[in-house]
């Protein structure tokens, strides 16, 4: 939510937490946000900068009102911010925003994109209920799937894989080296279907796809190995 000011492409907009746990996933979340301090990028105590824009700030602001409708701001006030190291009044500033919407029937945290730090929590029932909801964002860029239990892996990967372009798996085991939900790496797909953007952005190697001849060569696997 917070890294670049939530202000890229595949940055957190909605967590789809099961119901029993949304209470605690809301309040454990509210608790982290507490802690980000908000100022000036040079200086090395602060945690998140400004917005692009006086301008941008308010496209966001209006995006939260949206979200805030059919929902609740469970923590952070869009108007008000507390800055440290520089003048609040004279930067695009804005506190990080965690709405909570309890309206599964709801369109707006599936259609607005509040391009900020701002989320939703959304509670589901059941596997297949999170699938429903995940497929209504209609194409998103990057999903993360947090379980130890393999087989609720399998099947949210499973339902899951034809709306992203891209899945990280985090359970206990993996979850300290994770380079974070949608970190933007060269060597991973960086594009999704639908809305998302239709196929694979360029980035890395796969960027000279389009500017090389394809040839494919059979042969013995010794010979094969020595020409490449």
């Amino acid at each position: 939510m917070t890294v670049k000011a939530g202000q890229k492409c595949t940055a957190i907009r909605r967590a789809l937490v099961p119901a029993a746990l949304a209470d605690a996933v809301t309040s454990a979340v509210s608790a982290r946000l507490a802690g980000v301090v908000v100022g000036d990028p040079a200086d090395p105590d602060t945690t998140m900068g400004p917005l692009a824009s006086l301008a941008h700030r308010e496209e966001v602001r209006t995006a939260i009102a949206k979200l805030g409708a059919v929902g609740r701001i469970a923590y952070g006030r869009p108007d008000v911010v507390q800055v440290h190291g520089a003048d609040a009044s004279q930067g695009a500033f804005l506190s990080p925003i965690l709405l909570r919407c309890d309206d599964r029937s709801a369109a707006a945290p599936h259609d607005v994109e509040a391009f900020g730090p701002v989320a939703t929590v959304i509670p589901y029932d059941g596997l297949d209920e999170a699938v429903t909801l995940a497929a209504r964002g209609e194409g998103s860029l990057a999903g993360s799937i947090v379980t130890r239990d393999p087989s609720v892996a399998t099947r949210l990967i499973q339902g899951l894989a034809p709306w992203h372009g891209r899945l990280l798996v985090l359970n206990r085991d993996d979850a300290a080296e994770s380079t974070g939900h949608g970190t933007a790496m060269p060597q991973l797909l960086h594009g999704g279907p639908g809305r998302a953007g239709g196929g694979a952005e360029l980035g890395g190697l796969r960027a000279l796809d389009h500017y090389l001849q394809l040839t494919a060569v059979q042969g013995h696997p010794d010979l094969l190995a020595g020409i490449t």
